[in-house]
């Protein structure tokens, strides 16, 4: 025969219950990320033909996949090697084209250019769910990509990423010799007003919980203002990658392998967190007394929106800033 239970035990019970609950959450939350796999697989080009073939074995590969008209990798080439050679590497959600205009600028100017595309975006579908599928090795891959075939292009090689893919070239930085410069475009190391004692765990959790899309306009949703390639919505468990990579980058003190570092912030910027910017590049300044670092931050009365690449952007700037961006970039 059951007997009821009594209350002092139903609420040892649930106590208990709530102890284990809320441990089990604490180790998820709070159990180390892992970067084990966040190495370089460094292959250069080793000739200006090798570039080239390795270019176009890219762009073949991607006509096998879905990707819009807009969604490919672009390559500027003037046929031959150049002095000045620029990797440029878009943002989340977005495509090569949202460098196609800078690119074509530094073209005019006599660079040889490559814009890759990072994995998993690009594709016709704008509502695809394959996004969900990026990880932090695939914005490593991005930049390695971009880089390979720009050291057969030419002499001086510039890696320049915009937001999540701003903390892919601050991992070029860390890990490859063969840029001369690295440019980070309001790099995304941490979320706005996120401070830096919780941005391991936002990363924790949004790298393992069941993934989340957020629409970037939540009134507009799937008819979002701007470029057409771009997804109207983007995967939490991209940020949490993102994040993860961003951690790692933050947590190397080994002294940079390249000449220069140069940050470029908004003010007005509304998704990360310039302060952790900041704080990085003062870190590296103390461990990588041989590279130069130069900081320069749009003021916030000049409403530059986190995205100050993409021409096609409602709320764009790029009369403003593109000027400034080709001086920076091509300063001797």
């Amino acid at each position: 025969m059951n007997r009821p239970m009594k209350p002092i035990n139903l609420a040892a019970s649930m106590l208990l219950g709530l102890v284990i609950l809320a441990t089990l959450v604490g180790l998820f939350l709070l159990w180390p990320l892992g970067f084990g796999d966040l190495g370089s697989r460094a292959n250069p080009t080793t000739s200006y033909d090798a570039a080239i073939a390795r270019a176009e074995e890219i762009k073949t590969a991607e006509s096998q996949k879905p990707l819009s008209e807009l969604g490919g990798t672009i390559v500027f080439s003037h046929g031959r090697p150049t002095e000045r050679v620029f990797v440029l590497l878009h943002g989340l959600t977005n495509s090569p084209e949202q460098f196609r205009t800078l690119g074509e600028q530094l073209y005019e100017r006599g660079a040889n250019v490559v814009i890759p595309r990072l994995a998993h975006h690009g594709l016709a579908d704008r509502m695809n769910t394959d996004q969900a599928n990026l990880r932090a090795t695939d914005l490593i891959s991005q930049a390695e990509t971009g880089l390979d075939i720009a050291v057969g292009l030419g002499q001086r090689v510039t890696v320049v990423g915009l937001s999540v893919s701003g903390v892919a070239a601050a991992w070029i930085a860390q890990h490859r010799s063969e840029p001369e410069a690295v440019f980070l475009l309001a790099p995304f190391f941490a979320p706005k007003d996120v401070p830096d004692w919780l941005t391991p765990t936002v990363a924790r959790a949004m790298s393992r919980i069941p993934n989340g899309f957020v629409w970037w306009d939540g009134t507009a949703r799937e008819n979002l203002a701007g470029s057409a390639q771009v997804y109207p919505r983007f995967a939490t468990r991209q940020i949490g990658e993102t994040l993860r990579l961003g951690l790692d980058v933050a947590a190397n003190r080994d002294p940079l392998k390249v000449k220069s570092v140069h940050a470029v912030m908004t003010e007005a910027d509304g998704a990360v967190n310039n302060d952790r910017t900041k704080r990085l590049m003062a870190t590296w300044e103390q461990s990588s007394p041989e590279t130069t670092f130069t900081t320069d931050i749009f003021p916030a009365a000049q409403a530059v929106p986190h995205d100050f690449i993409d021409p096609n952007q409602p709320d764009q700037k790029v009369g403003l800033v593109y000027p400034k961006l080709m001086d920076w970039l091509l300063a001797d």
